[in-house]
């Protein structure tokens, strides 16, 4: 599992001093492009490093108490790697261990010249290994 600290800001809450729910969203796709530069493919190099992209195709959210300003969360990120298919799942815990979201995104491997997908590179698949979640 990868861990990544997210701290709620003034710019992240409405006006009940509550995180905004896309400010969550954000957060945890925040916490995915820190895994991808972590592991040394960063979502931005992809398409001219390695010829390939990561579209997300589907997500999905649960917000299970409020976050406030000045809040720390850190977003623990789980990766499950199909033949073609990458899926992030993210849940959120405030400094307390207690659970304030889940979430998941769930992307598919495509080569930069088309439109089908591809099966994920194996440099790739080695460098995720070690984030994968149980079976």
């Amino acid at each position: 599992m990868y861990e990544h600290e997210w701290v709620c800001r003034w710019d992240h809450v409405d006006v009940a001093q509550r995180a905004y729910f896309p400010r969550l969203v954000n957060a945890m796709h925040q916490a995915g492009e820190a895994l991808m530069e972590d592991v040394g493919w960063p979502y931005g190099d992809n398409p001219t490093e390695h010829g390939m992209m990561l579209p997300i195709v589907e997500i999905g959210y649960e917000f299970d108490r409020p976050v406030g300003m000045g809040d720390r969360i850190v977003i623990e990120v789980e990766v499950e790697m199909g033949e073609s298919s990458l899926r992030l799942s993210f849940t959120g815990r405030d400094h307390d261990g207690e659970v304030a979201f889940t979430g998941f995104e769930q992307h598919v491997c495509v080569p930069v010249e088309g439109d089908h997908s591809t099966p994920l590179p194996d440099g790739f698949r080695d460098a995720l290994e070690s984030y994968e979640g149980p079976e």
